[in-house]
């Protein structure tokens, strides 16, 4: 079990479910629908991947390739006590949400690198990063 998400474990994880691929630091942000697993994306410039992930132990259950073609727009917002993350694909949105005080040591770090300071920022948009 572990107690603190870490960026090097997971980018790890990633290497070895894709091997052909390259990570790199600074392209990981968590997500989480409704208390469920935890979504942990690696929004690489040409690879899209999820790290579905265990909410409680933090154990990585499985790595999904996605395809970005699918993808209309990723959307940041920071509110409060939570930061906020919408895809929308098609008609569809999905709903993700992390509270500021997940125990992550580069969720906070990424998450602002991605939004630039702002309170709302497209990053991916038409097919590439805004």
């Amino acid at each position: 079990m572990q107690f603190k998400l870490k960026e090097a474990d997971i980018l790890e994880y990633l290497e070895l479910n894709f091997p052909q691929q390259k990570f790199e630091k600074g392209r990981l942000l968590i997500g989480q629908q409704r208390r469920s697993d935890l979504s942990i994306f690696y929004l690489g410039e040409d690879f899209l991947a999820n790290v579905v992930t265990k909410f409680n132990t933090f154990e990585y259950r499985e790595a999904v390739q996605l395809d970005y073609d699918m993808i209309d727009k990723i959307t940041l917002k920071d509110a409060l006590l939570f930061r906020k993350m919408y895809i929308k694909s098609g008609e569809q949105t999905l709903k993700f949400g992390t509270s500021r005080a997940l125990l992550a040591d580069f969720q906070n770090d990424n998450y602002n690198a991605f939004i630039k300071g702002e309170k709302q920022r497209v990053i991916f948009e038409n097919g590439q990063f805004v």
